[in-house]
């Protein structure tokens, strides 16, 4: 998608429209600097290296949502419904799909290839969430790389009775671009979960997403060591930027983390 140029937001909106900001936002750049001069040295992101392999699983963690079955690709036989999503696929088809399962059953697996995939799948997650709202039903997310060098992801869904906080302006928000070091922003997730603080991130377009949700990945390979873990609530928030004497709108997606003790 199109990049604002400049700081990566200026006018910050809820979807719906609710409330607006100027100047929210610091630089991923600044947000490490400020991490390192008030966290204790935990390396990079206080956990693995940079190694490409993905999160490994622990024996007898509990979620604090429904699970919807299988916790691994590969895992057993029986699991939940798994939904391939393309880089075409029709988002509001996909969103039905994975609402009318969640409605019937629980909550289906969502298969992508690809950053173009993984964009309209986190797209497709953020309108079921808008679909279930009539069923007193919302979701959470965590998605896996097979391998966090690729793109081949899948994300479990989760079934929850209650939903996080409305998404709001936080002039702390994380703004992901598509050249943005997904390492750097694990990092930066990782120092605020431990010291208590919310978080949330925001990105626009198939790259910058992608980056995004690999970035949440990492850092709960950082959290392992502190026995946390990470689910998403993907939500669309509109931006608007000025240009000369012209006031430019923007979608975006934000996903809402949520921390739970493992």
């Amino acid at each position: 998608g199109e990049e604002i140029p400049g700081d990566c937001i200026r006018t910050l909106i809820t979807f719906p429209v609710t409330s607006a900001m100027d100047k929210l936002d610091k630089s991923i750049e600044e947000i490490i600097d400020d991490e390192k001069k008030t966290t204790p040295s935990r390396g990079r992101g206080g956990g693995r290296g940079r190694g490409g392999r993905n999160r490994r699983a622990k024996e007898g963690r509990v979620h604090p949502y429904k699970s919807s079955g299988n916790n691994r690709t590969g895992g057993g036989r029986k699991g939940p419904r798994n939904l391939k999503v393309g880089g075409s696929s029709n988002v509001k088809s996909v969103a039905g799909s994975i609402a009318k399962t969640t409605r019937e059953s629980e909550a289906p697996t969502v298969l992508a290839i690809g950053v173009d995939a993984i964009n309209q799948a986190v797209k497709a997650i953020t309108i079921a969430r808008i679909y279930l709202e009539e069923n007193n039903v919302d979701l959470r997310a965590q998605t896996d790389f097979e391998d966090l060098k690729g793109f081949k992801t899948t994300t479990r869904l989760f079934k929850a009775s209650q939903k996080p906080r409305g998404p709001k302006i936080d002039k702390d928000d994380l703004c992901v671009k598509s050249g943005s070091d997904h390492f750097k922003v694990a990092g930066a997730i990782a120092a605020r979960v431990r010291d208590g603080l919310s978080v949330g991130i925001y990105a626009k377009g198939s790259e910058a997403v992608s980056t995004m949700v690999k970035s949440v990945t990492v850092a709960r390979n950082y959290l392992d060591e502190d026995n946390l873990d990470l689910t998403y609530a993907p939500t669309f928030i509109e931006i608007e930027s000025t240009r000369g004497e012209d006031t430019i709108s923007s979608t975006y997606i934000k996903l809402t983390l949520l921390t739970h003790q493992l």
